[in-house]
């Protein structure tokens, strides 16, 4: 059983790109966040060769967005854009360093695991870091790396660290674990996306790009729509991953069909 007294938050999602936890995972991290959960977010990069705004436009945009989702609080590392590569030392360190700073129970990878090299390689990272993270022989810095002002500071760090589970944000194509209903979480989501105007705006000078067509927004929207009728809801977001569910009681949560 997980020492509840040594963990530093609640819920940490780790995204290549700052946008992409709250593609995958906005409604869930307002839901949480509303319900007093310490819930965190990691960008692995500075997002340094997106077409349209520089790392630090996009970084001043997650800030606005981290205000919106009440996060606890948010980091951005500085690994190189396009180029996540689980099986690289250094870049694995820096998420162990990361994790024992922050001491999770839940890890979360967002978004789901398709189209984008850094999206493919970010689970696979973290899953060699969540491992590593449990060894005490081996001591990697965190590095150069950026702090959301308006969240918490990052903590000293744990000589060792074990996560209680680990998630991916749910393909369209794959079974879900779990699902967060997050009706009542919409909003906030779509306003934390807007902030990122420059990612998902077509402004005169913006290059048009996959995710600032409208269709790119329409298509989140049906996936939620989607995993709500799964979930006999309206609008839902789904987890995968994460082992076996062990219980001590039938759980207070309504249970899915």
């Amino acid at each position: 059983m997980i020492n509840t007294e040594a963990v530093g938050c609640d819920l940490l999602v780790v995204s290549p790109h700052t946008d992409d936890a709250e593609i995958g995972l906005g409604g869930t991290l307002h839901r949480l966040a509303s319900r007093g959960r310490r819930v965190w977010v990691a960008d692995l990069t500075r997002g340094e060769l997106a077409t349209n705004a520089t790392p630090d436009e996009r970084w001043a945009e997650a800030a606005v967005a981290s205000e919106i989702l009440g996060l606890a609080g948010r980091v951005q590392l500085e690994l190189p854009d396009g180029f996540i590569a689980p099986d690289d030392r250094d870049q694995t360190g820096r998420v162990v360093a990361l994790l024992r700073r922050l001491r999770p129970r839940w890890v979360v990878t967002a978004p789901d695991p398709v189209r984008h090299p850094d999206h493919v390689a970010t689970p696979l990272l973290v899953r060699r870091a969540v491992f590593m993270a449990r060894l005490q022989g081996w001591q990697p810095e965190l590095g150069a790396h950026h702090l959301w002002a308006g969240g918490a500071a990052l903590p000293a760090p744990a000589a060792r660290w074990e996560v209680e589970a680990r998630f991916a944000v749910c393909p369209d194509d794959s079974a879900p674990t779990l699902l967060f209903d997050i009706s009542e979480h919409w909003e906030a989501k779509t306003r934390a996306l807007a902030a990122y105007a420059s990612q998902f705006g077509r402004d005169a000078g913006q290059t048009p790009t996959t995710i600032n067509d409208p269709a790119f927004l329409a298509r989140i929207e049906r996936r939620a729509r989607t995993w709500g009728r799964r979930a006999g809801v309206p609008l839902a977001e789904a987890l995968c991953g994460g082992g076996a569910t062990v219980l001590d009681d039938l759980p207070d949560a309504r249970w899915g069909a």
